[in-house]
Protein backbone atom coordinates (compact mmCIF):
# COMPACT_ATOMS: atom_id res chain seq x y z
CA UNK A 1 0.00 0.00 0.00
CA UNK A 2 1.31 3.79 -1.13
CA UNK A 3 2.14 5.56 1.51
CA UNK A 4 -0.56 8.64 1.71
CA UNK A 5 0.35 11.69 0.30
CA UNK A 6 1.01 14.45 3.05
CA UNK A 7 -1.59 17.93 2.36
CA UNK A 8 -1.05 20.89 4.88
CA UNK A 9 -4.65 23.38 4.49
CA UNK A 10 -4.21 26.32 5.84
CA UNK A 11 -6.82 27.80 7.40
CA UNK A 12 -7.79 31.29 8.76
CA UNK A 13 -10.86 29.95 10.89
CA UNK A 14 -12.86 27.14 11.68
CA UNK A 15 -16.08 28.32 9.68
CA UNK A 16 -17.30 30.40 6.59
CA UNK A 17 -16.25 30.70 3.15
CA UNK A 18 -12.24 29.08 3.12
CA UNK A 19 -13.87 25.87 4.82
CA UNK A 20 -16.52 25.88 2.46
CA UNK A 21 -15.35 25.96 -0.71
CA UNK A 22 -11.94 23.77 0.64
CA UNK A 23 -13.79 20.97 2.06
CA UNK A 24 -15.43 19.10 -0.60
CA UNK A 25 -12.09 19.13 -2.56
CA UNK A 26 -10.67 18.02 0.24
CA UNK A 27 -13.37 15.00 0.67
CA UNK A 28 -12.09 14.19 -2.99
CA UNK A 29 -8.38 14.38 -2.36
CA UNK A 30 -8.51 12.13 0.78
CA UNK A 31 -11.14 9.81 -0.69
CA UNK A 32 -9.68 9.34 -4.28
CA UNK A 33 -6.36 10.40 -4.36
CA UNK A 34 -4.32 8.58 -1.48
CA UNK A 35 -4.17 12.38 0.35
CA UNK A 36 -4.09 12.32 4.01
CA UNK A 37 -4.92 16.19 4.65
CA UNK A 38 -4.23 18.22 8.10
CA UNK A 39 -5.61 21.98 8.72
CA UNK A 40 -2.99 24.57 10.05
CA UNK A 41 -4.16 27.96 10.89
CA UNK A 42 -2.57 30.49 8.57
CA UNK A 43 -0.33 32.56 10.77
CA UNK A 44 1.56 29.75 11.47
CA UNK A 45 3.59 29.30 7.69
CA UNK A 46 6.72 28.11 10.02
CA UNK A 47 4.77 24.68 10.06
CA UNK A 48 5.81 23.79 6.18
CA UNK A 49 9.03 23.67 7.44
CA UNK A 50 8.03 21.55 10.61
CA UNK A 51 6.09 19.40 8.42
CA UNK A 52 7.07 18.87 5.37
CA UNK A 53 4.12 18.16 3.30
CA UNK A 54 3.66 17.20 -0.05
CA UNK A 55 1.18 19.76 -1.62
CA UNK A 56 0.03 23.07 0.66
CA UNK A 57 -2.98 23.82 -0.14
CA UNK A 58 -5.13 27.07 0.48
CA UNK A 59 -7.90 28.74 -0.50
CA UNK A 60 -6.41 31.72 -2.76
CA UNK A 61 -3.09 33.51 -3.20
CA UNK A 62 -4.21 36.90 -3.56
CA UNK A 63 -6.97 37.91 -0.92
CA UNK A 64 -4.74 37.91 2.02
CA UNK A 65 -0.78 38.37 2.38
CA UNK A 66 -0.44 35.49 4.78
CA UNK A 67 -2.02 32.67 1.78
CA UNK A 68 0.63 34.54 -0.60
CA UNK A 69 3.59 33.98 1.65
CA UNK A 70 3.02 30.22 2.20
CA UNK A 71 2.72 29.74 -1.53
CA UNK A 72 6.05 31.56 -1.92
CA UNK A 73 7.65 29.80 1.21
CA UNK A 74 6.01 26.32 -0.14
CA UNK A 75 7.72 26.89 -3.23
CA UNK A 76 11.00 27.83 -2.26
CA UNK A 77 11.06 24.48 -0.49
CA UNK A 78 9.78 22.10 -3.08
CA UNK A 79 6.61 21.56 -1.90
CA UNK A 80 3.76 21.54 -4.70
CA UNK A 81 0.93 24.25 -4.07
CA UNK A 82 -2.49 24.20 -5.03
CA UNK A 83 -4.89 26.73 -4.53
CA UNK A 84 -8.07 28.24 -5.25
CA UNK A 85 -9.23 31.74 -5.43
CA UNK A 86 -12.12 33.17 -2.82
CA UNK A 87 -13.37 36.12 -4.63
CA UNK A 88 -13.28 34.82 -8.23
CA UNK A 89 -16.22 37.62 -9.49
CA UNK A 90 -13.88 40.28 -10.67
CA UNK A 91 -14.69 43.06 -13.16
CA UNK A 92 -13.07 42.40 -16.62
CA UNK A 93 -12.73 45.82 -17.42
CA UNK A 94 -9.53 46.55 -15.92
CA UNK A 95 -11.05 48.16 -13.00
CA UNK A 96 -10.23 44.93 -10.45
CA UNK A 97 -7.07 44.34 -9.33
CA UNK A 98 -6.85 40.58 -9.74
CA UNK A 99 -3.53 40.39 -8.12
CA UNK A 100 -4.59 41.59 -4.75
CA UNK A 101 -2.16 40.85 -2.24
CA UNK A 102 0.22 39.12 -4.07
CA UNK A 103 2.38 42.03 -4.60
CA UNK A 104 4.91 39.70 -6.14
CA UNK A 105 2.45 39.30 -9.46
CA UNK A 106 3.91 35.38 -9.48
CA UNK A 107 1.83 32.41 -8.71
CA UNK A 108 3.60 29.55 -7.65
CA UNK A 109 0.83 27.07 -8.08
CA UNK A 110 0.44 24.18 -10.52
CA UNK A 111 -2.84 25.75 -11.83
CA UNK A 112 -4.59 29.17 -11.44
CA UNK A 113 -8.13 27.97 -10.77
CA UNK A 114 -11.06 30.87 -12.34
CA UNK A 115 -14.95 30.64 -11.22
CA UNK A 116 -15.79 31.23 -14.57
CA UNK A 117 -15.11 30.66 -18.52
CA UNK A 118 -15.55 34.84 -19.05
CA UNK A 119 -12.96 35.15 -15.97
CA UNK A 120 -10.49 32.62 -17.04
CA UNK A 121 -10.36 33.39 -20.56
CA UNK A 122 -9.89 37.43 -19.19
CA UNK A 123 -7.12 36.04 -17.19
CA UNK A 124 -5.32 34.20 -20.48
CA UNK A 125 -5.53 37.81 -22.35
CA UNK A 126 -3.59 39.69 -19.15
CA UNK A 127 -1.18 36.65 -18.49
CA UNK A 128 -0.67 35.29 -22.21
CA UNK A 129 3.22 33.36 -20.62
CA UNK A 130 1.21 31.25 -18.36
CA UNK A 131 -2.40 30.78 -19.97
CA UNK A 132 -1.75 26.83 -19.98
CA UNK A 133 -2.38 27.16 -16.39
CA UNK A 134 -4.95 29.54 -16.06
CA UNK A 135 -8.09 26.46 -15.80
CA UNK A 136 -11.94 27.31 -15.10
CA UNK A 137 -13.11 25.10 -12.32
CA UNK A 138 -16.13 26.78 -11.41
CA UNK A 139 -16.85 27.91 -7.70
CA UNK A 140 -16.39 24.94 -5.35
CA UNK A 141 -18.01 27.09 -2.50
CA UNK A 142 -20.96 27.30 -4.23
CA UNK A 143 -21.41 23.18 -4.39
CA UNK A 144 -23.33 23.30 -0.89
CA UNK A 145 -25.95 24.64 -2.36
CA UNK A 146 -26.83 21.57 -4.36
CA UNK A 147 -25.00 18.89 -1.69
CA UNK A 148 -25.87 19.91 1.78
CA UNK A 149 -28.99 20.28 3.86
CA UNK A 150 -29.37 23.39 5.47
CA UNK A 151 -31.25 24.34 9.31
CA UNK A 152 -34.73 24.99 8.99
CA UNK A 153 -36.96 27.73 9.76
CA UNK A 154 -38.99 26.21 12.74
CA UNK A 155 -35.57 24.68 14.13
CA UNK A 156 -33.89 28.20 14.01
CA UNK A 157 -36.75 29.89 15.51
CA UNK A 158 -36.76 26.88 18.42
CA UNK A 159 -33.26 26.94 19.09
CA UNK A 160 -33.24 31.02 19.18
CA UNK A 161 -36.98 31.09 21.61
CA UNK A 162 -38.16 32.82 18.53
CA UNK A 163 -40.83 31.15 17.54
CA UNK A 164 -43.40 33.72 18.13
CA UNK A 165 -42.19 34.60 14.82
CA UNK A 166 -43.64 32.51 11.44
CA UNK A 167 -42.02 35.53 8.91
CA UNK A 168 -38.47 35.99 7.99
CA UNK A 169 -37.10 38.69 6.08
CA UNK A 170 -32.62 38.38 6.02
CA UNK A 171 -31.05 41.56 5.06
CA UNK A 172 -27.23 41.48 3.43
CA UNK A 173 -25.22 44.37 5.12
CA UNK A 174 -23.07 46.08 2.96
CA UNK A 175 -19.66 47.61 3.57
CA UNK A 176 -20.95 50.98 4.89
CA UNK A 177 -18.76 50.35 8.24
CA UNK A 178 -15.83 50.96 6.44
CA UNK A 179 -16.02 54.62 7.00
CA UNK A 180 -15.72 54.45 10.68
CA UNK A 181 -12.09 53.05 10.92
CA UNK A 182 -8.84 54.28 9.17
CA UNK A 183 -8.23 50.99 7.50
CA UNK A 184 -11.57 50.46 5.83
CA UNK A 185 -11.63 54.38 4.97
CA UNK A 186 -8.79 54.05 3.34
CA UNK A 187 -10.00 50.43 1.13
CA UNK A 188 -12.98 52.36 0.36
CA UNK A 189 -11.34 55.26 -0.97
CA UNK A 190 -9.31 53.05 -3.09
CA UNK A 191 -12.33 51.22 -4.12
CA UNK A 192 -13.90 54.44 -5.50
CA UNK A 193 -10.55 56.00 -7.05
CA UNK A 194 -9.66 58.55 -4.45
CA UNK A 195 -13.13 60.08 -5.46
CA UNK A 196 -14.54 62.17 -2.54
CA UNK A 197 -17.63 62.48 -3.27
CA UNK A 198 -18.58 58.79 -3.72
CA UNK A 199 -17.42 58.58 0.10
CA UNK A 200 -20.42 61.39 0.57
CA UNK A 201 -22.42 59.41 -1.52
CA UNK A 202 -21.86 56.24 0.27
CA UNK A 203 -22.40 57.64 3.54
CA UNK A 204 -25.56 59.46 2.41
CA UNK A 205 -26.93 56.21 0.91
CA UNK A 206 -25.92 54.28 4.17
CA UNK A 207 -28.46 56.24 6.32
CA UNK A 208 -31.12 56.22 3.62
CA UNK A 209 -30.74 52.75 3.68
CA UNK A 210 -30.81 52.91 7.40
CA UNK A 211 -33.78 55.00 7.62
CA UNK A 212 -35.96 52.13 4.92
CA UNK A 213 -34.78 49.35 7.23
CA UNK A 214 -35.76 51.08 10.18
CA UNK A 215 -39.48 52.00 9.01
CA UNK A 216 -39.87 48.55 7.74
CA UNK A 217 -38.63 46.95 10.63
CA UNK A 218 -41.51 49.34 12.97
CA UNK A 219 -44.11 48.73 10.64
CA UNK A 220 -43.85 45.00 10.41
CA UNK A 221 -43.30 43.85 14.27
CA UNK A 222 -44.59 40.19 12.96
CA UNK A 223 -42.02 39.64 10.83
CA UNK A 224 -38.59 38.62 12.37
CA UNK A 225 -35.77 40.76 10.37
CA UNK A 226 -32.40 39.05 10.79
CA UNK A 227 -29.24 41.97 9.67
CA UNK A 228 -26.30 40.59 8.61
CA UNK A 229 -23.01 42.40 9.32
CA UNK A 230 -21.05 42.22 6.18
CA UNK A 231 -17.96 40.05 6.28
CA UNK A 232 -15.30 42.35 5.30
CA UNK A 233 -16.09 44.71 8.38
CA UNK A 234 -15.37 41.98 11.17
CA UNK A 235 -11.55 42.89 10.52
CA UNK A 236 -9.13 41.07 12.17
CA UNK A 237 -7.01 43.92 14.01
CA UNK A 238 -10.55 46.04 14.24
CA UNK A 239 -12.37 45.25 17.66
CA UNK A 240 -14.12 48.55 18.02
CA UNK A 241 -17.49 48.57 16.54
CA UNK A 242 -18.05 50.66 13.78
CA UNK A 243 -21.75 52.46 12.44
CA UNK A 244 -23.39 51.13 9.54
CA UNK A 245 -26.93 50.95 8.17
CA UNK A 246 -28.01 47.98 10.67
CA UNK A 247 -26.40 48.87 13.63
CA UNK A 248 -28.38 51.31 15.01
CA UNK A 249 -31.36 48.68 14.62
CA UNK A 250 -30.23 46.23 16.34
CA UNK A 251 -32.10 46.70 19.80
CA UNK A 252 -35.87 46.08 18.24
CA UNK A 253 -37.13 43.26 19.55
CA UNK A 254 -38.17 41.85 15.87
CA UNK A 255 -34.30 42.40 14.97
CA UNK A 256 -31.09 39.69 15.52
CA UNK A 257 -27.80 41.27 14.08
CA UNK A 258 -25.95 38.85 13.14
CA UNK A 259 -22.29 39.77 13.42
CA UNK A 260 -20.37 36.67 12.70
CA UNK A 261 -20.42 33.22 13.75
CA UNK A 262 -23.67 32.24 11.97
CA UNK A 263 -23.54 30.14 8.50
CA UNK A 264 -24.84 32.47 5.52
CA UNK A 265 -26.40 30.09 3.72
CA UNK A 266 -28.50 28.35 6.87
CA UNK A 267 -29.80 32.32 7.04
CA UNK A 268 -30.76 32.69 3.73
CA UNK A 269 -32.23 29.31 4.04
CA UNK A 270 -34.66 30.07 6.43
CA UNK A 271 -35.42 33.68 5.26
CA UNK A 272 -38.84 34.23 3.07
CA UNK A 273 -37.18 36.97 1.18
CA UNK A 274 -33.19 37.90 0.91
CA UNK A 275 -32.76 41.88 1.00
CA UNK A 276 -29.08 44.02 0.60
CA UNK A 277 -27.63 47.18 -1.00
CA UNK A 278 -25.57 45.60 -3.40
CA UNK A 279 -24.39 42.69 -2.56
CA UNK A 280 -23.12 38.74 -4.29
CA UNK A 281 -25.19 37.18 -1.68
CA UNK A 282 -28.53 37.51 -3.60
CA UNK A 283 -26.72 34.76 -6.43
CA UNK A 284 -26.86 32.02 -3.19
CA UNK A 285 -30.38 33.64 -2.43
CA UNK A 286 -31.42 32.74 -5.83
CA UNK A 287 -29.55 29.08 -5.38
CA UNK A 288 -32.02 28.77 -2.97
CA UNK A 289 -35.17 29.49 -4.81
CA UNK A 290 -35.53 32.92 -2.84
CA UNK A 291 -36.94 36.17 -3.85
CA UNK A 292 -34.35 38.90 -3.87
CA UNK A 293 -35.04 42.85 -3.24
CA UNK A 294 -32.11 45.72 -3.04
CA UNK A 295 -32.81 48.58 -1.35
CA UNK A 296 -31.03 51.19 -3.34
CA UNK A 297 -32.40 54.78 -2.50
CA UNK A 298 -30.39 55.74 -5.88
CA UNK A 299 -29.93 53.06 -8.06
CA UNK A 300 -27.98 55.01 -10.81
CA UNK A 301 -24.68 54.10 -9.44
CA UNK A 302 -21.22 51.41 -11.01
CA UNK A 303 -21.89 48.02 -10.35
CA UNK A 304 -22.16 44.34 -12.12
CA UNK A 305 -24.94 43.59 -13.98
CA UNK A 306 -26.12 40.71 -11.45
CA UNK A 307 -28.45 43.56 -9.73
CA UNK A 308 -30.74 43.49 -12.71
CA UNK A 309 -31.35 40.06 -11.53
CA UNK A 310 -33.29 41.76 -8.30
CA UNK A 311 -36.00 43.99 -8.11
CA UNK A 312 -35.02 47.36 -6.34
CA UNK A 313 -37.19 48.97 -3.59
CA UNK A 314 -36.08 52.85 -3.72
CA UNK A 315 -38.11 53.48 -0.47
CA UNK A 316 -39.93 51.83 2.16
CA UNK A 317 -43.04 52.46 0.52
CA UNK A 318 -42.21 50.18 -2.65
CA UNK A 319 -40.49 47.67 -0.06
CA UNK A 320 -43.18 47.31 1.50
CA UNK A 321 -45.32 47.05 -1.19
CA UNK A 322 -43.22 43.92 -2.23
CA UNK A 323 -43.12 42.49 0.95
CA UNK A 324 -47.41 42.63 0.90
CA UNK A 325 -47.06 41.04 -2.78
CA UNK A 326 -44.97 38.17 -1.51
CA UNK A 327 -47.07 37.07 1.76
CA UNK A 328 -49.81 37.64 -0.25
CA UNK A 329 -49.27 35.59 -3.04
CA UNK A 330 -45.95 33.43 -2.24
CA UNK A 331 -44.24 35.46 -5.01
CA UNK A 332 -43.20 38.99 -6.57
CA UNK A 333 -44.58 39.24 -10.13
CA UNK A 334 -41.72 41.34 -11.51
CA UNK A 335 -39.20 39.22 -10.01
CA UNK A 336 -40.14 36.23 -11.70
CA UNK A 337 -40.17 38.41 -15.19
CA UNK A 338 -38.42 36.65 -18.37
CA UNK A 339 -35.42 39.34 -17.59
CA UNK A 340 -34.78 39.19 -14.47
CA UNK A 341 -34.93 35.47 -15.07
CA UNK A 342 -32.52 35.73 -17.49
CA UNK A 343 -29.94 38.06 -15.30
CA UNK A 344 -29.86 35.52 -13.13
CA UNK A 345 -29.22 32.61 -15.29
CA UNK A 346 -26.37 34.90 -16.61
CA UNK A 347 -25.26 35.92 -13.53
CA UNK A 348 -24.66 32.46 -12.59
CA UNK A 349 -22.83 31.22 -15.43
CA UNK A 350 -20.49 34.12 -15.38
CA UNK A 351 -19.98 34.70 -11.71
CA UNK A 352 -19.69 30.79 -10.29
CA UNK A 353 -19.67 28.30 -13.81
CA UNK A 354 -21.76 26.09 -12.88
CA UNK A 355 -24.79 25.13 -9.91
CA UNK A 356 -24.89 21.27 -10.07
CA UNK A 357 -22.59 20.66 -7.67
CA UNK A 358 -19.82 19.41 -9.68
CA UNK A 359 -17.24 22.53 -9.20
CA UNK A 360 -15.48 20.58 -6.72
CA UNK A 361 -14.71 17.95 -8.91
CA UNK A 362 -13.63 20.05 -11.68
CA UNK A 363 -11.05 21.55 -9.26
CA UNK A 364 -10.68 17.63 -8.36
CA UNK A 365 -9.46 17.32 -11.56
CA UNK A 366 -6.13 19.26 -11.73
CA UNK A 367 -5.89 18.87 -7.63
CA UNK A 368 -5.43 15.08 -8.77
CA UNK A 369 -3.22 16.09 -11.80
CA UNK A 370 -0.40 17.94 -8.85
CA UNK A 371 -0.72 14.46 -7.46
CA UNK A 372 0.11 12.54 -10.31
CA UNK A 373 3.52 14.77 -11.05
CA UNK A 374 4.64 14.34 -7.25
CA UNK A 375 4.04 10.21 -7.92
CA UNK A 376 5.55 10.74 -11.38
CA UNK A 377 8.73 12.78 -10.46
CA UNK A 378 8.99 12.59 -7.04
CA UNK A 379 10.12 16.15 -4.85
CA UNK A 380 13.11 17.98 -4.53
CA UNK A 381 12.23 19.41 -0.91
CA UNK A 382 14.89 21.85 0.18
CA UNK A 383 14.59 22.91 4.07
CA UNK A 384 14.90 26.31 4.10
CA UNK A 385 14.47 28.01 7.89
CA UNK A 386 13.08 31.33 8.48
CA UNK A 387 13.63 33.44 11.15
CA UNK A 388 10.60 35.55 10.35
CA UNK A 389 8.42 32.77 10.46
CA UNK A 390 9.54 31.26 13.40
CA UNK A 391 9.43 34.31 15.22
CA UNK A 392 5.90 34.72 14.27
CA UNK A 393 5.32 30.96 15.19
CA UNK A 394 7.24 31.20 18.82
CA UNK A 395 4.77 34.07 19.64
CA UNK A 396 1.82 32.50 18.75
CA UNK A 397 3.04 29.46 20.78
CA UNK A 398 4.32 31.34 24.14
CA UNK A 399 1.52 33.80 24.09
CA UNK A 400 -1.20 31.71 24.03
CA UNK A 401 -0.23 31.41 27.62
CA UNK A 402 -0.64 35.15 28.44
CA UNK A 403 -3.93 35.35 26.45
CA UNK A 404 -6.68 37.21 28.30
CA UNK A 405 -8.98 38.69 26.14
CA UNK A 406 -10.46 41.31 28.29
CA UNK A 407 -7.24 42.47 28.94
CA UNK A 408 -5.81 42.61 25.46
CA UNK A 409 -9.17 44.32 24.02
CA UNK A 410 -7.50 47.57 25.93
CA UNK A 411 -4.59 47.46 24.83
CA UNK A 412 -3.43 49.10 21.16
CA UNK A 413 -0.68 46.57 20.37
CA UNK A 414 -2.00 44.07 21.99
CA UNK A 415 -5.30 44.26 20.96
CA UNK A 416 -4.64 43.72 17.30
CA UNK A 417 -3.47 39.98 18.07
CA UNK A 418 -7.07 39.05 19.34
CA UNK A 419 -8.06 37.35 16.20
CA UNK A 420 -5.05 35.06 16.07
CA UNK A 421 -5.56 33.72 20.02
CA UNK A 422 -8.97 33.11 19.04
CA UNK A 423 -8.39 31.48 16.17
CA UNK A 424 -5.13 29.74 16.05
CA UNK A 425 -6.97 26.20 17.20
CA UNK A 426 -9.17 25.56 14.51
CA UNK A 427 -11.05 23.61 16.93
CA UNK A 428 -14.50 22.65 15.26
CA UNK A 429 -12.76 22.55 11.61
CA UNK A 430 -12.49 18.58 11.91
CA UNK A 431 -15.93 18.14 13.67
CA UNK A 432 -17.57 20.51 10.22
CA UNK A 433 -15.50 18.08 7.98
CA UNK A 434 -17.61 15.25 9.12
CA UNK A 435 -20.52 17.38 9.21
CA UNK A 436 -19.82 17.80 5.44
CA UNK A 437 -18.34 14.59 4.43
CA UNK A 438 -21.81 12.87 5.51
CA UNK A 439 -23.53 15.03 2.73
CA UNK A 440 -21.01 14.49 0.13
CA UNK A 441 -21.63 10.73 0.66
CA UNK A 442 -24.93 11.05 0.04
CA UNK A 443 -24.75 13.53 -2.49
CA UNK A 444 -21.81 10.84 -4.59
CA UNK A 445 -24.14 7.77 -3.84
CA UNK A 446 -27.09 9.50 -5.28
CA UNK A 447 -25.49 10.30 -8.47
CA UNK A 448 -23.04 6.84 -8.57
CA UNK A 449 -20.35 9.14 -8.78
CA UNK A 450 -17.93 6.77 -6.82
CA UNK A 451 -18.34 4.61 -9.91
CA UNK A 452 -18.06 7.40 -12.56
CA UNK A 453 -14.72 8.46 -10.87
CA UNK A 454 -13.09 4.96 -10.69
CA UNK A 455 -13.56 4.16 -14.28
CA UNK A 456 -12.91 7.91 -15.37
CA UNK A 457 -16.55 8.68 -17.17
CA UNK A 458 -16.82 11.62 -14.87
CA UNK A 459 -14.31 13.77 -16.50
CA UNK A 460 -16.37 13.97 -19.84
CA UNK A 461 -19.62 14.29 -18.27
CA UNK A 462 -18.88 17.49 -16.50
CA UNK A 463 -16.04 19.55 -18.06
CA UNK A 464 -18.95 19.17 -21.27
CA UNK A 465 -22.06 20.02 -19.31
Amino acid sequence: MKAKHKVLCFLIEDWGRDPEMLLPLIYFAEKYCNCEVRFEFTWNIYSIYQKQPDVVLLPNTVGLNLFFEASKYAHQQGIKVFALISEGNFRIDGSSDFWGFNIEKIFYQDFVCCWSQRSCEFLKTKLPDIKDKIVFTGATGFDRYTIYNFISKEEYLTKKNLTQYKKIIGYAGWAFGKLGNKQGLGELKFFFNYDPEKLVWVEKQMYLVESILKEAIEKNPEILFILKKHPSEVNQSIVAECLNEMSRLSNYPNVLYIKEGENLHDLINISDLWLGFETTTALEAWLLNKNTILINPDPNFKRDMNFKGSVIAQDYFSLQKLIDEYYNTKKINKFNEPEHSFYRNKAIEDTIGYSDGFNHLRAGYYFKQTVDLIEKNGLNKKRIFSTKYFIKHFLMVVGRFFYIKRIFIHLPKFKKTIWIFENYKLKNIISLKLKYYSYIDEFYKKLNIEESIKNNTIWDKIFRS
